[in-house]
């Protein structure tokens, strides 16, 4: 996605420096104007509580994540909240996160904390546009202030800017650019408070997991992330998502073939994306298991995140459910629970909120099973629907593979344009001075539920090993 970034705005100066500027001035006005003694001792202190706000620090312990020292559990959401009527191939490339669409991530993350999320992970970044100088956030600034929330009950950022896996294999000057961007990114956003970590790509490999070029090009990639934050004075928590294309033979090839390079000393955890049904899998095909042994038969402990998880609220008229077509398409939520089940017409449908509920159910599970332990949470796929990924950005369609999976999905069908927790709006109502208004769906009301269930941080989920 290097090739859609614009030309990059000019350096900015400093937080740092901002703060040092201003706390000369305050100490020259009060020389000259003691009577504004207590006013500017009072702007001192703000000015340096400012200065004194730390980074996240977040590490692995095992199995376990750390965020400052204390166990955390991610009960997060995947953001890209793509509108009607574009792709992340238009302006500005997906990249929502700054000052002109605050009316569209503002409503968002309110409601996000409303229902508990702690963590969410994007899927877009425009380092050459957005990233700044070191040490400025750059125009991220104002987006991840309101996610830190001045400390309280902060929403996390996993931040990431496009990659592909080709790309990496290729080397040369395409790999130099994916290098630059996220120098540029993890040099401006390191330090800000709400910055959990950097997620370099999603589902990386596009076919490369048996290239051992791809491997070191990636550990290269993985490398300067890792460099560029220590240049910072921070060492950033490094992971990358893949699909999850587990068998007994191969196991996740991915994860294997990777580990085996050695080439991914400075990557902290692994993502897996997984879509195995309400139970994750369930007895004999549980993801946890499969995972605490690939870790042991490599000799690897690394916490595992899922990096997606969740179900369309879509699937079909009841005239053609358990068909493979991609229309006509109806939303879940408004079919009637009786209708679900064995010998009705919707046969193998269960309500989305309970598909997410025992979903999240046996995430909590693992995370509170001590020895047995190696999840650390995961994201929900995801916070809005994206129309564009039914290869439609004005209307959403069914799709685009038509086949019907079953219990693999709460409404039978893996419908790329409807895995959102709530729904899509206009493009014309972005950059506005009104906020966006979404419809929320029975998804949402469950992830409120079961996330509300714990604490902030979600330690106390954790077993005793």
């Amino acid at each position: 996605m290097s090739s859609w970034y614009q030309e990059g705005l000019a350096a900015k100066k400093s937080l740092t420096s901002g703060i040092h500027n201003a706390k000369g001035s305050v100490m020259k006005a009060t020389a000259f104007y003691q009577g504004w003694a207590g006013t500017l001792s009072t702007a001192i202190l703000a000015l340096t509580t400012l200065s004194s706000v730390q980074a996240a620090t977040v590490t692995a312990d095992g199995f376990k994540v750390k965020v400052n020292g204390a166990l955390y559990v991610a009960k997060g959401v995947n953001y890209s909240p793509v509108p009607i009527g574009v792709a992340p191939s238009d302006q500005p490339y997906g990249d929502y996160f700054v000052k002109l669409y605050d009316n569209v991530w503002k409503p968002d993350l309110d409601k996000m904390r409303t229902a508990d999320v702690n963590v969410i992970k994007l899927y877009a970044g425009n380092p050459a546009l957005n990233a700044g100088a070191p040490g400025t956030s750059g125009n991220w600034k104002q987006f991840l202030d309101y996610c830190y929330n001045n400390g309280k009950n902060p929403i996390y950022v996993v931040m990431m800017s496009y990659t592909q896996g080709g790309v990496i294999a290729g080397g040369g000057a395409a790999l130099q650019q994916y290098i630059t961007d996220y120098n540029a990114m993890v040099k401006s956003t390191v330090n800000h408070p709400a910055v959990f970590g950097y997620l370099v790509g999603n589902e990386i490999t596009g076919g490369q997991e048996s290239n051992p070029t791809f491997w070191t090009n990636y550990g290269s990639l993985v490398d300067a992330v890792h460099t560029a934050g220590l240049s910072q004075g921070k060492d950033p928590f490094i992971s990358t998502a893949i699909v999850d294309n587990y068998t007994p033979v191969d196991n996740w090839p991915a994860i294997t073939n990777g580990e085996n390079s050695g080439a991914l000393t400075n990557l902290d955890s692994w993502m897996i994306n997984v879509y195995r049904g309400p139970e994750l899998g369930g007895t004999g095909n549980l993801v946890f298991p499969q995972y605490k042994q690939v870790m042991s038969d490599l000799g690897k402990v690394k916490p595992l995140l899922l990096g997606e998880w969740g179900t369309p609220h879509t699937t079909r008229t009841a005239a053609v459910y358990g068909q493979n077509v991609t229309t006509p398409i109806r939303n879940l939520d408004d079919v009637r629970k009786k209708q679900m089940g064995q010998g009705q017409p919707y046969f193998a449908a269960i309500p989305v909120g309970d598909f997410l509920t025992s979903e999240w159910t046996a995430i909590k599970t693992n995370v509170g099973a001590g020895a047995d332990q190696v999840c650390a949470g995961g994201f929900i796929f995801g916070w809005c629907d994206e129309y564009w990924k039914g290869n439609n950005v004005n209307v959403q369609v069914g799709g685009p593979a038509p086949n019907f999976q079953g219990g693999a999905f709460a409404g039978g069908y893996a419908d790329e344009a409807g895995y959102g927790l709530s729904s899509a709006v206009k493009n014309a109502s972005y950059g506005k001075t009104l906020p966006i208004t979404r419809t929320f769906f029975d998804g949402y009301r469950a992830m409120n539920d079961f996330y509300g269930k714990s604490s902030q941080n979600g330690g106390e989920l954790y077993g005793t090993p």
